[in-house]
């Protein structure tokens, strides 16, 4: 499932996936801009190479289980380290902790999450999809984490997340546009003829740390169950997010709770030297004429922020314009 930054942005720039639409629409739709239209790099997020070093561990966890074979924690552990060397190397400042962080959720989701897993019969692991939704717009699409079937015939989808704490779990209400394209992707599939109603939608989150209080929650299970109301606002955000790309109505957001150098490769251009702040024709004006990509000028700690983009153009001082 792992692909490189290139053929997954491309993947996504074609279809609607939940986190291109979350970050058009809710986040910043300049980083969406500068990533799937311009297509630049955003670098190595540490939260993205431990979410995926996990998926990859629970993936194998439960392939395994459908040809009945066991997976140990050790087992699950190894694998989703050699996942994770591939985007975080050993030799990086950060990495004994980042590790730590993988281990954690593993470990977390093997004694939280495993046993209730094992009790469900597993129907299809990491199955991709692309169905169209609204007529004229791009499809959606993307992965889901799991289907299974209960001991009362029901059938439903799991989506594996990682977590620094529950602050953003406190209830699902919040991905609720997530369940609502699954669920609908499923239904609509003919891969799965006999799911006719929209499944339920199953989050289990796994901390991705450990400690020794009593009071520690390992992991949080929450159930989410679409409505048709929720398809409907679904497509509401497909049409709403066409607009914005069809006519570049693209804006640079600081007030973004993500916008800082930590989360967002582009802030050094984008909030600094404006770099990448001009109109979007000037922007991918720059962009063909002098190869964004090959000006990073520096690597900074993976937690302490990440590439920045400079010494792109030049551009007038009072508008940020060419």
């Amino acid at each position: 499932m792992t692909a490189p930054q290139s053929q997954a942005v491309s993947a996504r720039a074609n279809r609607w996936h939940q986190s291109t639409l979350s970050n058009l629409l809710d986040g910043c739709s300049w980083q969406y801009f500068l990533t799937y239209v311009i297509g630049l790099d955003t670098g190595k997020k540490p939260h993205a190479a431990i979410g995926t070093a996990y998926h990859s561990a629970v993936e194998l966890h439960e392939k395994n289980r459908m040809d009945n074979k066991e997976t140990t924690r050790e087992e699950m552990e190894e694998y989703a380290i050699k996942q994770f060397t591939k985007t975080i190397k050993q030799d990086d400042p950060e990495f004994e902790e980042l590790s730590a962080n993988v281990k954690a959720a593993i470990g977390n989701w093997y004694e939280y999450h495993r046993p209730q897993i094992l009790e469900w019969t597993p129907v299809a692991i990491e199955p991709e999809f692309t169905l169209p939704l609204v007529d004229a717009h791009k499809p959606i699409g993307g992965y889901i984490d799991a289907i299974y079937r209960d001991r009362d015939n029901n059938t439903f989808i799991v989506d594996h997340k990682t977590a620094k704490n529950f602050d953003r779990w406190r209830d699902a209400d919040g991905h609720r546009t997530q369940a609502a394209m699954y669920a609908t992707a499923l239904v609509l599939s003919p891969d799965f003829p006999e799911i006719t109603e929209l499944p339920e939608m199953v989050y289990m989150v796994s901390r991705t740390s450990t400690s020794n209080r009593k009071d520690f929650e390992k992991g949080r299970t929450l159930r989410v169950q679409p409505t048709i109301e929720d398809v409907r606002l679904l497509g509401d955000r497909i049409r709403a997010a066409e607009v914005i790309v069809a006519t570049e109505s693209y804006e640079r957001k600081p007030e973004w709770p993500l916008c800082s150098p930590k989360w967002c490769a582009f802030y050094q251009g984008c909030q600094v030297d404006k770099t990448l702040a001009g109109s979007p024709t000037f922007v991918k004006l720059s962009v063909r004429q002098q190869n964004i990509k090959s000006h990073l000028n520096k690597k900074p700690s993976l937690t302490k922020g990440y590439r920045q983009h400079s010494n792109i153009v030049t551009q007038d001082n009072n508008t940020g314009e060419v």
